[in-house]
């Protein structure tokens, strides 16, 4: 909280008024930092993946950043990391959920494993920036290629 008051300007009494302690703070702060996830119903099972994708890796890059994923893989701070698990999840459950529906429909293959592909997206984005630092745009799409073969319906 003096880090918080020391930045803004603001008196810790001002923000000890709207939120009693860090994790309220940490949960507002998120709240308002990580938007809503939307996966559209409509539009090929690969434009689908690629928007909840796109989604998920910006609130990994844009919102919680290189120090932020450092602190999360570490768990060096435990409640900031389970404030943001809780923030990421919609992503992730949206996007599972979507291919689940995809499955159902025949889009995908019969018992893909919805979760472990994920898990397997959201890997690609961390495996990406320990090996280059970076993650270039065309990762995305690279990373949806990949992984097209194991969840493409059999022909």
């Amino acid at each position: 909280m003096d880090g918080v008051a020391s930045r803004s300007g603001v008196a810790k009494t001002t923000i000890y008024r709207r939120h009693s302690n860090r994790s309220e703070l940490l949960t507002t702060v998120l709240e308002n930092a990580v938007s809503a996830p939307e996966v559209p119903r409509d539009g090929s099972v690969r434009d689908k993946i690629r928007f909840a994708l796109r989604q998920a890796w910006h609130q990994m890059d844009d919102v919680l950043g290189p120090g932020g994923l450092a602190a999360l893989v570490a768990n060096s701070d435990p409640e900031f990391t389970d404030l943001f698990r809780a923030a990421l999840r919609p992503h992730v459950d949206m996007l599972v959920s979507r291919m689940r529906e995809d499955i159902d429909a025949g889009l995908l293959r019969p018992a893909l494993d919805a979760d472990g592909v994920v898990s397997l997206m959201i890997g690609a984005y961390f495996g990406e920036l320990v090996r280059h630092g970076e993650v270039e745009p065309d990762w995305l799409d690279r990373t949806i290629e990949l992984l097209w073969n194991l969840m493409a319906p059999p022909f």
